[in-house]
């Protein structure tokens, strides 16, 4: 566990799975130290989207802020419109590349010679967008590599040795996730912790 350099990271996107979609947001932050945080809004690639999944990846979106006057880009109000989420992030917010360009700088900084390995849950979805993204977008291997990550529930169910046990039963959630990228990540930052406490308690 301890040549392992964790990162806990969340992504937000305008629909199911990417490149039909777009990812519109990824924080991301080490679990061995929460303060190193890494954060992007990324120009859509695609006019395809999903009203709903839209509208909870905006709720905290930065470039949206100055807008929330407008109801029309308001995501807590009746008259949003999905497409101008989209309009605002194609303006002026980071590409596609240069996002992940920047990630993968941020993440050899905070590697400090480890393997590097992906934490979410569940980490199917997450994991998906950004392999994809990486693939498409960084011109250098994946810094992850092929391995898919660590799934924090199926840990857990593994160190716990029952199929049934959830992350929610450690109880250190005040309530769901928030859909802000920085809380879900660092939420689960934290929940990753305490299970690796649980290996090095056994």
């Amino acid at each position: 566990m301890i040549d392992m350099a964790y990162v806990s990271f969340d992504i937000e996107a305008s629909g199911k799975t990417p490149g039909k979609y777009s990812l519109l947001s990824l924080w991301a932050c080490s679990v061995q130290n929460l303060d190193e945080q890494f954060y992007s809004e990324l120009k859509p690639i695609s006019p395809h989207y999903i009203p709903e999944a839209v509208r909870i990846g905006a709720l905290w979106l930065k470039c949206i802020q100055p807008h929330m006057n407008d109801s029309t880009c308001n995501p807590l109000h009746v008259d949003f419109i999905p497409e101008r989420v989209l309009a605002i992030l194609s303006q002026d917010w980071e590409t596609p590349k240069d996002s992940m360009e920047r990630y993968v700088e941020w993440l050899e900084n905070i590697r400090d010679g480890k393997k590097l390995v992906e934490v979410a849950a569940p980490i199917r979805f997450d994991s998906m967008w950004t392999t994809w993204y990486l693939d498409n977008f960084f011109e250098g291997d994946n810094p992850f590599g092929a391995t898919g990550g660590e799934d924090m529930n199926s840990l857990y169910r593994g160190v716990m040795r029952n199929t049934r046990a959830h992350i929610k039963d450690l109880q250190l959630r005040s309530g769901e996730l928030t859909h802000n990228a920085l809380d879900d990540a660092v939420q689960q930052a934290k929940e990753f912790q305490f299970i690796l406490s649980l290996f090095q308690n056994e």
